[in-house]
């Protein structure tokens, strides 16, 4: 039997290294479990396994089930999403999305999670009366301070079951399109394009500033619906939530549904050619200006200072 005010995070892996997002997590599960004489718990997968989010979410049940933690705790990717609503959905208990930050209500930790809504005007209290409590939370919620925490102490590790019930065939293999490329949850810098941009090509130049950075590209949903880059890369409410540690926003005009998705970065810099774009109320640093001319311009600077 575990212990109820135990708190279990999820270690999402990639290239056999855990996630930004899923050590953000544990971290905080850390401080919020010592302040109630609690452990947090790294759950972690097969290594050498290749299992679906169905076999992954029956293992977590079994072994929920067995230990009893009071709370479940995931990142909000894909594969996280899709397990903490598999578990939810399994075990009849309620769930609290995407959320930006978590607290404990009392000594039994009794935890209120907190999560944007409306478009990321207003945020929302959320409590669960069940146990496990199961939550998930954008990448970037909790920054790390200092060393990443040590996710092999007094870890589970699941024994997920290949399903007979899913059956898999493989039928064609399909060079890398860029995908990987595209997961800017986990992006430290961003440089996002908007209708600013222009067309397709206009991208390549802000790809030339993340690569010379060390991050990644991004987009406004007018970008993406104009098709001039993947919906892989779509920030906001109908896209994806991310919180790196600088965001380039260069030709988006600030409207409210990308805002959610990109209000929690620790620095925003817009880039801009109106001066009353609403953008610059969020951004700390602005730049009135044509990007098509600012960037190459920053380009070149970046790649003088490297030279030197």
């Amino acid at each position: 039997m575990g212990n109820l005010k135990d708190i279990w995070v999820f270690i999402e892996m990639s290239a056999q290294q855990p996630k930004r997002s899923s050590l953000e997590i544990f971290a905080k599960a850390q401080k919020i479990a010592a302040e109630a004489g609690a452990e947090a718990v790294p759950v972690l997968c097969p290594a050498d396994g290749d299992f679906s989010a169905v076999e992954i979410a029956e293992a977590m049940k079994n072994a929920v089930e067995k230990e009893t933690p009071g709370a479940v705790l995931f990142a909000s990717t894909p594969l996280g999403k899709d397990i903490s609503a598999i578990l939810s959905a399994d075990m009849n208990l309620g769930i609290a999305s995407d959320c930006t930050d978590v607290m404990s209500r009392n000594e039994d930790l009794d935890l209120l999670f907190i999560r944007p809504t409306f478009d990321g005007k207003l945020r929302a209290s959320v409590s669960l009366n069940k146990k496990p409590q199961i939550g998930s939370f954008v990448s970037g919620a909790f920054p790390m301070d200092g060393e990443a925490p040590d996710i092999h102490k007094n870890a589970r590790l699941l024994k997920p079951e290949n399903s007979t019930a899913i059956q898999r065939q493989f039928l064609e293999f399909i060079e890398d399109s860029g995908l990987a490329e595209a997961n800017i949850e986990e992006a430290s810098i961003l440089v996002a394009g908007g209708r600013g941009v222009g067309s397709a090509e206009g991208f390549e130049k802000l790809r030339e500033l993340a690569r010379l950075l060390g991050g990644n590209i991004a987009a406004s949903r007018a970008a993406v619906d104009e098709g001039w880059i993947s919906r892989d890369y779509q920030v906001g409410a109908t896209g994806k939530t991310v919180a790196p540690k600088i965001y380039f926003a260069c030709g988006i005009s600030g409207a409210v549904p990308h805002v959610a998705g990109m209000k929690e970065s620790d620095v925003i810099i817009a880039i801009n050619t109106d001066a009353s774009a609403s953008i610059f109320d969020i951004a700390h640093y602005g730049i009135v200006g044509d990007l098509h001319q600012v960037i190459p311009e920053l380009i070149a600077a970046i790649k003088a200072t490297k030279s030197e």
